[in-house]
């Protein structure tokens, strides 16, 4: 009966193939080198949002009419939690068509993406398609822990650029959002006012009145200056050095597979 090999005889085997173990190291770290220089670097910028959600005036949700306090519901829609279905539509559209259209137009965006060697677009007769699915592929976002906010990351070969790429995607998505419901607070109010003249009975004079303030709000909201879908908590930065390739990680790996090769190498030679 063959008795099993012990840690000792495992030991006196790969001191007996030392020299094979030491040729195997010696070619993968050769390899590891090779693949170190042949990769592009690839630096990695993100960036911390937050909902918006009106912050601009509080949580101001009532007035008072006939000096009477009326309760008026939420400006803007919200879940369950309180966040701005603004803020979800702004998660899923920085990485949609929309954006990818109006991102085309761009051209120091076109010139910085075509640096990029995971870039698969055919010359200059890209579309919206393609550079969705880049943008699907290559821009990260994060939920952090129970909180609404959301980490935005991307990688590129210039660190400057993803910076300010992210800084690009999130203006364009904002205003996108900001554009959809100026039209639709503007078309609203139209609505409301027309409606507003027409009416006489005095309660659903005060309903309408208390819906034309909320569409103000929203129009208000909509024509300052700032964020309207996600505010920027953490401004787009990018890592001083390179993120990949892992220099340490690409060595221990071929190091691991220098010894596994070069004593695998020495059992086939050591049956024959």
């Amino acid at each position: 009966m063959q008795q099993e090999p012990t840690l000792a005889d495992l030991l006196i085997d790969v001191w007996a193939a030392r020299i094979y173990i030491l040729i195997s190291l010696v070619a993968f770290f050769v390899v590891s080198f090779i693949v170190i220089l042949a990769v592009i670097p690839q630096y990695r910028a993100s960036m911390i949002v937050a909902p918006a959600d009106g912050y601009a005036l509080g949580d101001y949700a009532s007035s008072v009419s006939d000096g009477e306090p009326v309760s008026i519901p939420f400006w803007r829609p919200k879940d369950q939690e309180g966040v701005s279905t603004d803020f979800y539509r702004f998660v899923y559209t920085i990485k949609g068509t929309a954006v990818a259209a109006i991102l085309l137009k761009d051209e120091g965006v076109l010139s910085g993406i075509a640096r990029d060697g995971r870039w698969s677009g055919q010359g200059n007769n890209w579309t919206p398609e393609e550079l969705t699915d880049y943008l699907e592929k290559n821009i990260r976002i994060e939920h952090l822990g129970t909180t609404a906010l959301r980490r935005i990351s991307y990688e590129h070969p210039d660190g400057e650029f993803a910076a300010a790429f992210l800084r690009k995607v999130h203006l364009v998505s904002d205003q996108l959002i900001r554009r959809d419901r100026r039209r639709q607070s503007e078309s609203r109010i139209d609505y409301l006012e027309d409606a507003l003249k027409k009416t006489i009975n005095p309660d659903h004079r005060k309903v309408i009145t208390n819906l034309l303030m909320q569409q103000e709000h929203i129009r208000m909201l909509a024509n300052l200056d700032e964020a309207y879908a996600a505010i920027v908590v953490e401004a787009p930065s990018s890592t001083p050095r390179p993120v990949w390739p892992d220099k340490s990680l690409i060595m221990a790996l071929c190091s691991i597979l220098g010894v596994i090769i070069g004593y695998m190498v020495w059992s086939l030679r050591h049956e024959r």
